[in-house]
């Protein structure tokens, strides 16, 4: 497996000190503002921005926002495995490092990715390509790749619009081009749900309240640099950003979120997963500086974001 590049480059870290110290004081109040000058443009319509806290607890935070009115935009998920067999075999898991670089090769422009849907069995062998089950609806290129099962779903539909919704095992789905789901929403209407008090690392898919703008999060945990979140917080992260709706999806060592780098032609993950399952919170937190190494763990599938070039 690949080792993961390091951060962004320092020049741009340091210029974003001053807001980052900013944002540990004011944490979820208020709606974060995607007009700063440290916030990162990507690609035509995708933007990153990075947050870091110290209250109410150490948290490493990614977030992308997509403007789903770029033109040219495109969704794609992990497809079908090649020897499908529904509810057994469905895809054959992979990083979402490796989920975005496969796609580039194929000449895809995928500019941004992140871990989508919970798979069994697990435990398995965190890094290996092996068949596996998603949980719920997963829709590829507009062929069913799983079944609906009661969870919620990120559906993009043929017209380009997206919505969040929980879909009927029985319902007709030739209108979705693609679709990943999640464990259960975490925000409705504006307000997180309740939940119990657990924290770990977190993926989070939010939709603005005009379904424009779609919000893709990723909050690091089980470590001392970053001790994770509940489903609520992820829910009040997610408004924050500027979503109406949101759903909690695979998280712990699943959750990945990445980008192509033009510029160096080369994958980047922007957070530091514990793909392996090991954890550090419980360790001293020298040991965890001086032999923590993020590790990427192979998962059911990943949702893909193309755009054109800048």
């Amino acid at each position: 497996m690949s080792q993961i590049r390091p951060g962004l480059r320092i020049a741009l870290r340091v210029g974003c000190v001053a807001l980052l110290a900013l944002q540990s004081v004011i944490a979820q109040t208020g709606v974060f503002d995607w007009s700063s000058a440290s916030v990162r443009k990507l690609y035509p319509g995708i933007q990153h921005a990075e947050v870091r806290t110290e209250s109410p607890r150490r948290l490493r935070l990614e977030c992308v926002r997509i403007d789903t009115s770029t033109p040219g935009l495109d969704f794609r998920a992990t497809p079908r495995a090649e020897a499908w067999i529904p509810d057994q075999a469905e895809t054959i898991r992979q990083t979402t490092r490796d989920f975005l670089t496969s796609a580039r090769t194929a000449g895809l422009p995928m500019a941004v990715a992140v871990n989508a849907d919970a798979f069994s069995p697990w435990p398995a062998p965190w890094n290996q390509p092996t068949p596996t089950n998603l949980q719920g609806l997963a829709i590829a290129e507009g062929t069913l790749v799983s079944p609906p099962a009661g969870t919620p779903s990120l559906l993009v539909h043929k017209d380009g619009t997206l919505s969040m919704a929980v879909v009927d095992p029985a319902a007709d789905l030739p209108n979705i081009d693609t679709a990943v789901s999640g464990f259960a929403f975490c925000l409705e209407n504006g307000h997180p749900l309740p939940s119990t008090p657990e924290y770990n690392p977190r993926t989070g898919y939010g939709l603005s309240e005009d379904r424009r703008w779609l919000t893709l999060l990723v909050i690091d945990g089980r470590r001392h640099a970053s001790l994770g979140c509940t489903k609520e917080e992820t829910g009040d992260w997610l408004r924050h950003f500027g979503a109406h709706t949101g759903i909690n999806m695979d998280g712990g060592g699943s959750a990945t979120l990445a980008w192509w780098d033009p510029e160096d032609a080369a994958c980047e993950v922007f957070n530091q997963p514990v793909g392996n399952g090991m954890t550090w919170h419980d360790k001293d937190p020298a040991l965890e500086a001086a032999h923590f190494r993020p590790t990427e763990r192979a998962n059911g599938n990943s949702l893909g974001v193309c755009v054109a070039k800048p």
